[in-house]
């Protein structure tokens, strides 16, 4: 009887296995196929990624050529041309100037061989457009006026500059004047010095306080004081409040990359969730701004005029933008976000391809060290002006780090 009990149950474990080899066999086949397509669905991702940071790192160093390129003998940069009449333009602007500075202090960083250039740059800054109040306070000066944003960028250019610890008494001297224009409550004045014509705040308010928290936790960083990097939170959270909270009222896309980068490094710094849920919410409102159908990838559409004309410096500091905010996301492992700004960024790049100046254009074989690389402003207006390509340029160097 045991030797049939042992038989019987010899022969159902053998028959089980059988089965279950039979249906392993089975299922199996489709988990192939299905690990085949997503091996080939990974390879074609590879090539189009590996074709897109072509693309980038070509335009980007046809761009950055331009642009190192175009600064006068006395250290200034070219700020507009007309290639159509070939003529430049006597305006200028601090605070568009001030970005290309921060911008070159930043690559001498990686070339030294700039140095003498940078340096050149800096003097001619600082010894033009530099002043310091009675009450020891610095800024920049031009035109009658000093602007917070303007202000802000030198304190950007000092900090990324190797020669920040020659400045370093300027650099405290004007972040101590960024933070006298900060009210109680975080909120930001928008002048040290004002203009004798009336203007709205509000209109004038729209980048500034951003860039103004972000050169204050850059300096804190760089100089290691805590009090600028107390003041830059405390702005924050004002500004917070002021536009994620209240979106809807007070929601302008110019304030959006400046807080954007601002947000990214306090959350480097604090980890904490709700500086990722902000940049994750203006990037998304900005995303609506995106051209798909006629402009594609340029950030304006007819239907939000109050916003401003197409401008390919708008559409690089976005660009940028949504890089910081990719960045976020891959940290945060947030795919559906990581992959709206991946989609954004890429249709971008094709607006901001054909804007760009190249050898192929009949005008640039004439005016070559004037053009090639550069970015004109917008797709009817030809003109070439320094904060174009610097957008654009901080834009590309962003995506290269994060793609």
């Amino acid at each position: 009887m045991r030797k049939t009990f042992i038989s019987l149950r010899i022969d159902s474990i053998s028959n089980f296995l059988f089965i279950f080899l039979i249906f392993s066999h089975v299922i199996s086949i489709p988990i192939k196929a299905e690990s085949s397509a997503a091996v080939d669905q990974k390879v074609k991702a590879e090539a189009t990624r590996s074709q897109f940071r072509k693309t980038v790192e070509k335009s980007y160093l046809d761009a950055k050529k331009w642009f190192l390129n175009n600064i006068r003998d006395e250290g200034v940069f070219v700020y507009l041309y007309d290639p159509v009449n070939d003529r430049y333009a006597s305006e200028n602007n601090m605070v568009r100037q001030l970005m290309a500075s921060r911008l070159l202090a930043e690559i001498t960083l990686e070339q030294p061989d700039l140095r003498s250039t940078h340096e050149k740059n800096l003097q001619f800054v600082f010894s033009r457009w530099y002043r310091e109040s009675n009450d020891g306070y610095g800024y920049i000066f031009y035109d009658n006026l000093s602007k917070l944003g303007a202000n802000a960028m030198a304190l950007r250019t000092l900090v990324y500059s190797p020669f920040f610890y020659d400045y370093a008494d300027k650099a405290k001297n004007i972040a101590r004047g960024i933070i006298s224009l900060m009210n109680d409550d975080g909120s930001f004045e928008p002048w040290f010095i004002a203009p004798a014509y009336q203007y709205n705040p509000d209109d004038i308010l729209t980048s500034f306080p951003g860039e103004g928290i972000l050169s204050l936790v850059e300096y804190a960083l760089k100089s290691e004081q805590d009090k600028y990097l107390m003041a830059a939170i405390r702005s924050q959270e004002f500004y917070l409040n002021k536009y994620i909270i209240h979106l809807e009222q007070n929601y302008y896309p110019a304030y959006v990359p400046w807080h954007t980068m601002a947000l990214s490094k306090l959350y480097g710094l604090t980890n904490r969730d709700e500086y990722a849920r902000a940049i994750f919410r203006f990037n998304d409102e900005l995303l609506k701004l995106q051209d798909t159908t006629d402009y594609i990838g340029r950030f304006h559409k007819p239907e939000y005029p109050h916003f401003g004309k197409p401008h390919s410096s708008a559409d690089g500091i976005y660009t940028e933008s949504l890089a910081y905010a990719l960045e976020i996301a891959k940290q945060k492992n947030a795919f559906l976000h990581q992959a709206s700004y991946e989609s954004a960024i890429r249709l971008s790049l094709q607006n901001l391809v054909s804007l760009q100046y190249t050898k192929e254009y009949s005008i640039v074989a004439k005016r070559k060290q004037k053009m090639e690389g550069a970015f004109r402003i917008n797709a009817q207006d030809q003109r070439i002006r320094i904060d174009c390509t610097q957008q654009i340029v901080d834009a590309y160097r962003k995506i290269l780090q994060v793609f």
